[in-house]
């Protein structure tokens, strides 16, 4: 395995990335709670914001056509921000309680997680998910191997994603930079947004993450022909969206880095 000579630190996303594989856990809970008030609302549709903080995922699932025209329907008026207030405050305790049992660690994160500590490289850690989630994530991910040298949560800074004050959180915990030296690797499109606005070099993940939306069980289990297309149409998104990179999950990454080292020694002028 080659050494990495001229990154510093590389940040992950969790759910879809380290964690719960198809991002399972948020999806189910935005549904839920929509549910709760009469509302549709499709996992595609629960899907499309991920990556956000969460008050502003309920906020943009509140702007769909779809959910405001259903709203009109039942409540007679337009959803209001005191609605996303009080779906937020539902949301929390429920997915604060369900993230637990999507914690299993995504094959080949701790392999690539120790691998980059063991070579003196930053492991942070940035996440859409509030302190009270995190708290019941953190145990079981340190129990099982999986243990980065920082964790920020959205709700300790003033914005989530795609805004980059997560990642600077991150640098300043760790005390490394230059931010032109370190990469992000998330698997939505509000990831890679925040890598980009961080000055980050940017890896999206496909397969593992949000944009396919399989566990690992339903992938191994998927048509091939279906998951090949599924995978392609994940790709082009979070490029379109800026990503210098894809892969289909963490396992894959390691060659990536290598170019991305590589890459940075020569914009450095060291090749």
């Amino acid at each position: 395995m080659k050494k990495l000579e001229n990154i510093k630190a590389v940040i992950f996303d969790w759910a879809g990335t380290i964690i719960d594989f198809g991002c399972i856990a948020p999806t189910q809970v935005f549904i839920e709670v929509f549910e709760r008030r009469g509302i549709k609302v499709t996992v595609d549709e629960a899907r499309g914001p991920m990556g956000l903080a969460k008050k502003d995922h309920v906020r943009a699932l509140i702007r769909l056509e779809s959910v405001e025209q259903q709203w009109n329907k039942k409540f007679g008026v337009s959803p209001s921000e005191s609605d996303v207030d009080a779906i937020y405050a539902e949301l929390n305790p429920g997915l604060a309680l369900i993230v637990k049992n999507f914690s299993e660690p995504i094959p080949g994160a701790i392999e690539l997680i120790n691998q980059l500590k063991s070579q003196g490289i930053k492991v942070g850690t940035t996440t859409g998910y509030v302190v009270e989630m995190m708290d019941n994530i953190l145990p079981l991910a340190s129990a099982a191997g999986l243990i980065p040298d920082s964790v920020v949560n959205s709700s300790e800074v003033v914005f989530g994603r795609p805004a980059p004050w997560m990642i600077y959180k991150n640098c300043e915990i760790m005390d490394v930079y230059p931010l032109s030296a370190m990469v992000k690797i998330g698997d939505t499109v509000a990831d890679i947004q925040e890598g980009i606005n961080a000055g980050l070099w940017t890896i999206g993940l496909t397969k593992s993450g949000n944009e396919v939306g399989l566990s690992h069980e339903e992938a191994e289990k998927a048509d091939p022909s279906w998951l090949k297309e599924r995978i392609g149409f994940a790709s082009h998104k979070l490029l379109d969206a800026g990503a210098d990179f894809v892969a289909e999950g963490v396992w894959e990454c390691w060659p990536i880095l290598e170019e991305i080292d590589r890459r940075i020694a020569q914009k450095s002028g060291k090749i």
